[in-house]
């Protein structure tokens, strides 16, 4: 063998340093699902659902959109996904707020304060629970049903424990007093979620609150004793009038 042969294959491979090498970082799995659920609320708010694709929420997250089925098995899974992190965020705002809190009739009124600031804050997430989830075939199997009961249980462990005290009357059912704050909310900004209205969180909350404490409130024994005197005093008072309109005929 000639020697400069031997000196080409031994001659060590030299790189080009202009030419750099990259390296793949894969993210973890928490944080791909976390970036993919971020694109889909972007999406689902900007198009709606029915107008949102899969490929325009793997183009928001930065992935392919083969990625997002490995997470997801469908797009209602993804909304799913999105909405129970919202639920999720407004109970740990109950748990964080209402042990602070003293008197039941206060925590009524911050339930219904922090449920209509987040409908306020976030229309298009409650058009797509409504629309979307709650009108499923399958919601009482869904996740969001589990989520929106124990969203309401916060409301009614307060009544109950308002009723334990004798903050509240006994004789109506708590879950009735859940029906009617809930189902008034949701009547009161029905327009607003379709942009023919609009609503004031602090104002509202005064009025649902004046209405349904009026009716739920416990009377004293000295405010009860008040209006016995009262009536009869008023019974006095016509038998005084009826006396003197006889003697005047």
């Amino acid at each position: 063998m000639r020697w400069w042969l031997l000196l080409i294959r031994e001659a060590p491979v030299r790189r080009n340093p202009s030419v750099s090498t990259r390296t793949i970082t894969r993210l973890p799995r928490e944080q791909r699902i976390r970036d993919i659920e971020a694109a889909a609320r972007t999406v689902f708010i900007k198009r709606g659902y029915a107008a949102a694709s899969m490929a325009e929420i793997a183009t928001e997250a930065g992935v392919a959109e083969g990625t997002i089925y490995k997470f997801f098995k469908t797009k209602f899974d993804l909304l799913l996904r999105v909405l129970e992190s919202w639920y999720r965020s407004m109970l740990e705002d109950f748990s964080e707020q209402l042990p602070g809190i003293i008197g039941c009739s206060n925590k009524i009124r911050f339930v219904v304060w922090r449920h209509l600031k987040s409908l306020k804050d976030n229309p298009e997430l409650a058009r797509l629970c409504w629309s979307e989830a709650r009108n499923s075939r399958d919601y009482y199997h869904h996740s969001i049903y589990k989520l929106n009961r124990e969203y309401t249980k916060v409301l009614v462990d307060a009544c109950r424990e308002g009723i334990e005290v004798g903050e509240l009357r006994e004789d109506l059912p708590v879950t009735i007093i859940r029906d009617i704050i809930f189902g008034g909310i949701e009547h009161h900004i029905s327009r607003f979620l379709y942009s023919r209205g609009d609503f004031d969180v602090d104002k509202s909350t005064d009025q649902i609150c004046s209405i349904v404490f009026g009716g739920l409130l416990a009377q004293r024994q000295d405010q009860q004793h008040l209006l016995v005197r009262f009536e009869q005093i008023a019974d006095r008072m016509s038998s005084i009038i009826d006396n003197r309109s006889r003697r005047s005929n």
